[in-house]
C-alpha cells in the first residue's frame, strides 16, 4: 500500500486514536528527514513490532542554536518517502512549523540536569526543544511504543526521562548504531562531508574501539583511556576531538572511574562538521 502522508495534528490524533480503538498497536519512529540506512533500521524494527507504524518527518526548530544548521539542514521529502515506501512503514506525519508551535506558542518541557551536560553544554537548550517536540508528537501520535537510535545516546536517555517523569505509556524502544562497511556511524549530516572526510571520520570508530579492548583488559582510569583515545584521532591530519566523555548508563552521571554500564561518547569534528559516536559497554 502507498504512504500516507498527513500534516495536520487533529487528522493525525483522531487516526491513532481510532486505530488504538480497534486494538491496534501504534509505532512510531520520529526523524528530521534525509532518511539513510540507519533510519530504515528503526522503521524496520518498528514494523516488526507494530499493527501501524508513523514515521515523522520535521525539522525541529527548536533544538538549533544560534548559528547552527536549521535553515541548511538537509530536506529531502520525496526521496525520503521513496525509501520509507519499501520499508512497510503505513504514515508519514509531515507537519508544518505552525502546526507544531502555533502563534503564542510558549510551553516548554525542561528536562533539568541530564540535559544540561555532554551536548547540552555545546547547544544549550538543545534538549530542551529535543523533549518539548518529542512530547508533542506523542500526543499527537498516540503510539504505544517509540523507536529512538543509540548513535544519540544522551537524546536517548533524555527522552526516557521524560516517559518516566511525565508518565507516559509509552514503550521506547533503542536502535543500535548503523554503520557504513567503513564503520563510520551513520549520520543526516554526512551530507556536508566528502569523501576524504568521510574516509577521515572512520578514526572514530578506531578510538572506541581501543576504549573498549582498553576496558576489556581492565583500565578503569577514563583519563588513561581518553589519552589513548585522543592520539589515535589526533593522528589523522583535520581530526579534531571536541570531547571525550566517560558517563553511567543511562542517568548520564560523569564516572571518576569506568565501572557498570558505561557510555563512553565523544565529538569528533572533521571538515567543519561535528560527528558524534560513542560506545555502551559494561565494565
Amino acid at each position: 500500500m502507498p504512504l500516507l502522508i498527513i500534516k495536520s495534528p487533529h487528522k493525525m490524533q483522531a487516526m491513532s486514536e481510532s486505530y488504538r480503538r480497534r486494538g491496534k498497536t501504534v509505532g512510531l519512529v520520529p526523524t528530521m528527514g534525509a532518511i539513510h540506512d540507519g533510519h530504515l533500521k528503526l522503521v524496520e524494527m518498528a514494523v516488526r513490532k507494530a499493527d501501524i507504524v508513523i514515521v515523522s518527518i520535521f525539522v525541529n526548530p527548536t533544538q538549533f542554536g544560534t548559528g547552527e544548521d536549521y535553515g541548511s539542514y538537509p530536506r529531502a521529502f520525496k526521496a525520503d518517502c521513496d525509501k520509507l515506501q519499501a520499508t512497510g512503514a503505513d504514515i508519514v506525519f509531515h507537519p508544518s512549523v505552525d502546526d507544531i508551535y502555533p502563534f503564542g506558542y510558549g510551553t516548554y518541557v525542561d528536562v533539568g540536569e541530564i540535559g544540561e551536560i555532554l551536548e547540552g553544554v555545546r547547544r544549550p537548550g538543545h534538549f530542551r526543544g529535543v523533549a518539548t517536540v518529542c512530547a508533542k508528537l506523542f500526543n499527537i501520535t498516540k503510539p504505544h511504543f517509540a523507536v529512538f537510535g543509540r548513535k544519540d545516546a544522551q537524546q536517548l536517555a533524555v527522552i526516557k526521562q521524560v516517559v518516566r517523569d511525565l508518565n507516559y505509556d509509552i514503550h521506547i524502544v533503542a536502535g543500535p548504531i548503523v554503520r557504513s562497511a567503513s564503520g563510520v556511524a551513520l549520520s543526516s549530516r554526512h551530507a556536508y562531508l566528502s569523501s576524504d572526510d568521510l574516509d577521515k571520520a572512520t578514526v572514530i570508530k578506531s578510538a572506541l574501539d581501543l576504549a573498549e579492548g582498553l576496558v576489556g583488559m581492565g583500565s578503569r582510569s577514563p583519563r588513561i583511556i581518553e589519552t589513548a583515545m585522543r592520539a589515535v584521532i589526533e593522528s589523522v591530519p583535520g581530526a579534531e576531538v571536541e570531547y571525550i566523555a566517560f558517563n553511567r548508563w543511562d542517568d548520564l552521571a560523569p564516572l571518576k572511574r569506568v565501572y557498570g554500564e558505561v557510555l563512553i561518547s565523544l565529538v569528533v569534528t572533521i571538515g567543519g562538521v561535528r560527528l558524534l559516536d560513542n560506545v555502551i559497554l559494561t565494565a
